[in-house]
């Protein structure tokens, strides 16, 4: 039997607590209700925690209590004998005790960042646990916060319901999750939300350390961001992430397989106390380089394995992704990748060049692909749009290693420029626009799958390839 020991913070939120830390061992209830605080009091009267109360504050001498036994503790006779108890606004307060024991913390905590709930129940291990929300707003706005923490759900804006797909237990660990979002995400409009969560993460990635040949600090920071959005995840022997997910409908039939790729080294190792200087979409640093070569990249990669979570596509797609090492020095990290991890991949998209709505397709004298890839990714990426994308020549990355391979590789623009100087600087605008790129080409995988049989199998002349590929999507988005 494995017993799970996670901390008292961590069991607490779990449940649904609000409450801040003033010391080590003293937490601050005033921001919680009174009925929650006496229902508090009332686990903690059976529980072997020795612990005081001064008035709203808590304090715990000594803890010594295990998810299963925290658990039983908090299933009180009468717990969740009514779902009709999820409104919360500032006048009515959702009593925890009234919710189910295994969805309690996650209806708090969509609550607390804005999300207006009227029904819950965690399916009492016999069906999916679901949350109803107020209004189709609400829901949109829940989506992308589960999105954010790689919560699975299945969205029905009719019913303004979420489903989870996944048994009610593992609610539990999320929770923590969406309590590291900020409380000012309740003021932000759905529409703009996915926006400035990008936004965050990227500046967050910006202030991280990892000179080439040092990544272990930003490894560690992308690997705890990837494990709630990936299937497998690991770290070869060389220090490059190695991970994938499958989406899409039949997910246990053959799958689409594409790569997607950023470094996770810097050229100089970020000074760690320079500022961010922000001038409009313009960021740079105080002195000393930004660091957007290539955490730009990283944050495009993330925001789409985020954006994949809400994706309801009718054939599977297996997403490899390859975070490497000591690209700045050689493409180290990429060389070392293993031929097993690649096995099966049939087009790699990299993130890691300057400017705005480049493709690159080849270096001088290399082709990374067929014209008709680099098209076909151009035409994706500009439905819907004037026109940004283009094929074009660029230097090396570690798209070249991936070509080398036989893969249909190509490398997009992330919107920094003056990369490895202290005038770097990062056009965050163009940055989002090409994590919508990378959402595009999902949204249209059968395109780009279209694209890819022909490169393997069709006679035509490229010009013909081109035309009949551009009929498909002109027919796709009309």
């Amino acid at each position: 039997m494995i017993v799970v020991v996670k901390s008292m913070n961590a069991l607490l939120v779990a449940q649904g607590f609000i409450f801040s830390q003033v010391e080590s061992n003293t937490l601050d209830f005033s921001k919680e209700s009174e009925s929650n605080v006496e229902f508090l009091k009332k686990i903690l009267g059976e529980s072997d925690w020795r612990h005081g109360w001064h008035d709203r504050f808590l304090t715990v001498e000594d803890f010594d209590q295990n998810e299963a036994e925290w658990l039983a503790l908090c299933a009180v006779p009468g717990r969740g004998r009514t779902e009709m108890c999820g409104y919360f606004d500032d006048e009515n307060c959702v009593s925890l005790e009234m919710l189910d024991l295994y969805i309690s913390g996650l209806v708090r905590q969509l609550n607390r960042l804005g999300c207006m709930t009227i029904m819950s129940c965690d399916g009492e291990g016999k069906r999916r646990p679901i949350i109803l929300f107020a209004t189709v707003p609400d829901v949109k706005k829940a989506t992308v916060l589960l999105a954010e923490v790689g919560l699975k759900h299945r969205v029905n804006e009719v019913r303004k319901s979420i489903t989870f797909l996944l048994d009610r237990n593992e609610l539990l660990d999320y929770v923590s999750l969406l309590n590291e979002l900020p409380e000012n995400v309740k003021e932000i409009p759905h529409d703009d939300l996915e926006r400035n969560l990008f936004e965050n993460n990227v500046e967050e990635l910006l202030q991280i350390p990892g000179v080439s040949g040092e990544e272990s600090v930003i490894r560690n920071h992308v690997m705890k961001k990837l494990i709630p959005l990936t299937d497998k995840i690991s770290v070869d022997g060389y220090g490059n992430i190695l991970a994938e997910v499958t989406i899409g409908a039949n997910r246990v039939g053959p799958a689409f397989t594409i790569l997607l790729n950023c470094h996770l080294d810097v050229v100089d190792e970020i000074e760690s106390d320079r500022e961010i200087l922000k001038h409009g979409n313009v960021w740079t640093s105080s002195y000393g380089i930004l660091g957007a070569d290539d955490r730009a990249g990283i944050g495009v990669v993330l925001y789409t394995l985020k954006q994949l979570q809400m994706m309801q596509l009718q054939s599977p797609v297996k997403v490899k992704i390859a975070f490497t090492v000591k690209e700045e020095v050689g493409l180290c990290g990429a060389k070392a990748v293993s031929q097993d991890f690649l096995e099966g991949v049939q087009a790699a998209i990299v993130v890691d060049r300057r400017g705005n709505g480049d493709i690159v397709t080849g270096t001088w004298g290399t082709a990374f692909c067929d014209e008709l890839f680099g098209s076909m990714i151009a035409l994706i990426g500009n439905l819907g749009e004037e026109k940004r994308w283009e094929p074009t020549m660029g230097g090396r990355s570690d798209t070249l290693i991936w070509a080398q391979q036989g893969i249909q590789s190509v490398n997009l623009s992330v919107g920094y420029q003056n990369e490895h100087t202290s005038e770097e600087e990062l056009n965050i605008n163009d940055a989002f626009a090409t994590a919508n790129l990378l959402k595009k080409v999902f949204l249209h995988v059968d395109l780009l799958k279209s694209a890819l049989r022909g490169i393997r199998g069709e006679a035509q002349s490229t010009d013909e390839r081109s035309r009949r590929s551009h009929r498909k999507v002109v027919s796709a988005v009309s």
